[in-house]
């Protein structure tokens, strides 16, 4: 027997509830100036060098657009568009809310489609946007997961719009969360493919009818498919490694993982346990036209390798994708009404509580942050900036510093060779000298030299430093230089130091 599901809300009370909290979940944001994400300065820099760069010719000394039509481009696409309108800082957070809103928008639009109703409870995804991808700073595919959700939502509703124009529109839809990101493009084909094998299980269909599907649904699919291959994957090396299988487990945590251990483990399995007891109650009941696509999805997460080619934690990415499709894809089901409005309060609790944490941390970042914005704001336009950190220092830190000097690309115009500017990645590359200087002088080289002591550099990094004005060191622990031989101490913090270079022994001066 099919349950009778919740009544639900009016489009109008629904937006006002979104509106609330999608309100408070900007909250964090709006109360500091740089968000302390590991890869958002780097993201920043390169959006304000896309807007920029044709008409600053000290920018095109070091750097050169590279235009492809690759699969991770949402920030670049989005973005720098904005800064005819405002600063860089606000458009970064700007796109963050934007982030915020299709990832809720779209768990939300996916249980309308299904059910047919308003409703809060897949407003349970606002408890999924600070999580440790967040923490990372990985942006496009936070986009790109919350525009695949809503593009699913989008697929389905047009499922009695005849085949023409759901080839049409899906194409538009996979095109879209292609160039965000190809894992939300693979999340979106995963599921999508999934919802049609659903819907042909339940009704028994023939084979012609398999045919038929397969062709409406991959069609749209194809098209990125094919402009992939035409323009290559950009993906680099990195090969496909597995990590242990009992780790699948763990990183289903990473949904709730963020500053405070023991608090996040608790509000984990807090949500696990009384979203568990819910469903083996049949409080909520899951949509039967989502079994299959999630549990396809499912098992993707359990087959899918931690390193797969040039994406690091490959796998760590799925759970989000899984949460918010299993919050679109459920309802309550009465007649407990009363105890739907407990969940659903005790989930407000929670997203508060979890809410000023993050707010609290944030603004200590802040305060750090514009400390270190001010010395570099005193570098003269143009520099050279080398960057040095130990071979950890890249993960997640309260108040992460690895790609902070990046910050000099977009405020100072200045050299970086840590920005992510690889051929075929992202739309912005190195001109060829100083990609070559870059690599003969890598973070952790300069760090083993000058910090640990471990191995001074050669004749040919020495002289590769001799072409950089300034070397900035972090780390995430507070450190001493164990040599300063060629460098002069222009700031000192406590994990960041920022010197300027002068004569190199042996390296014949400066330029």
């Amino acid at each position: 027997m099919t349950p009778d599901f919740d009544r639900g809300l009016s489009f109008r009370a629904f937006a006002a509830l979104f509106a609330v909290l999608l309100a408070a979940s900007s909250a964090p944001l709006l109360a500091c100036d740089i968000l302390p994400l590991v890869d958002y300065p780097n993201h920043l820099a390169r959006v304000q060098l896309l807007a920029s760069l044709a008409q600053s010719p000290v920018l095109q000394q070091f750097y050169t657009l590279a235009w492809r039509p690759i699969p991770d481009l949402a920030i670049d696409l989005v973005a720098p568009p904005l800064l005819r309108f405002l600063p860089l800082l606000p458009t970064g957070k700007l796109f963050v809310l934007a982030s915020f809103a299709l990832m809720a928008g779209g768990a939300a639009a996916l249980h309308r489609v299904l059910f047919g109703r308003w409703s809060a409870w897949p407003c349970l995804a606002f408890l999924l946007l600070y999580g440790r991808l967040l923490l990372w700073g990985l942006l496009n595919y936070l986009f790109g997961i919350g525009l695949a959700v809503a593009a699913l939502a989008g697929w389905i509703a047009l499922a009695e719009r005849g085949n023409a124009v759901r080839i049409v529109a899906g194409t538009i839809f996979a095109l879209a969360v292609y160039l965000a990101h190809l894992m939300a493009f693979g999340v979106y084909a995963v599921l999508l493919l999934g919802y049609e094998a659903g819907q042909l299980l339940r009704r028994r269909a023939p084979l012609r009818a398999w045919f038929r599907a397969v062709a409406v649904a991959g069609l749209p699919l194809a098209v990125p498919l094919a402009i992939m291959a035409l323009a290559g994957n950009g993906g680099g090396g990195g090969g496909v490694s597995f990590s242990h299988p009992w780790r699948k487990l763990d990183l289903l945590f990473s949904v709730f993982d963020l500053y405070h251990r023991p608090f996040d483990v608790a509000c984990f399995v807090l949500a696990v346990i009384g979203l568990g007891w819910a469903y083996w109650r049949r409080w909520i009941a899951l949509a039967p036209a989502m079994v299959v696509p999630l549990a396809l999805l499912a098992m993707v997460y359990l087959a899918m390798p931690t390193q797969l080619l040039g994406a690091s934690g490959a796998d760590r990415r799925l759970p989000l994708a899984l949460f918010l499709t299993l919050f679109g894809s459920s309802a309550w089901v009465p007649p407990r009404p009363r105890l739907e409005r407990l969940y659903l309060g005790a989930a407000a609790a929670m997203l508060a509580l979890r809410l000023a944490t993050v707010m609290a941390s944030w603004q200590t970042s802040d305060s750090d942050y514009r400390a270190l914005l001010a010395e570099l704001d005193r570098i003269p336009i143009g520099s050279r900036i080398a960057v040095a950190y130990s071979e950890g220092a890249v993960n997640v830190v309260a108040t992460p510093l690895t790609h902070f000097p990046v910050l000099a690309v977009a405020r100072r115009q200045a050299f970086v060779p840590t920005l992510f500017a690889q051929a075929g990645q992202q739309p912005v590359t190195l001109l060829p000298p100083f990609q070559a200087l870059a690599q003969r002088l890598s973070p952790d080289s300069l760090w083993a030299a000058f910090v640990t002591g471990a191995a001074p550099l050669d004749s040919d990094r020495r002289a590769a430093l001799a072409e950089y004005d300034y070397v900035v060191f972090t780390d995430r622990e507070p450190f001493a230089l164990a040599s300063t031989a060629g460098l002069e101490l222009a700031f000192q913090a406590r994990r960041f130091a920022l010197y300027r270079v002068a004569q190199l022994d042996g390296a014949g001066g400066r330029r």
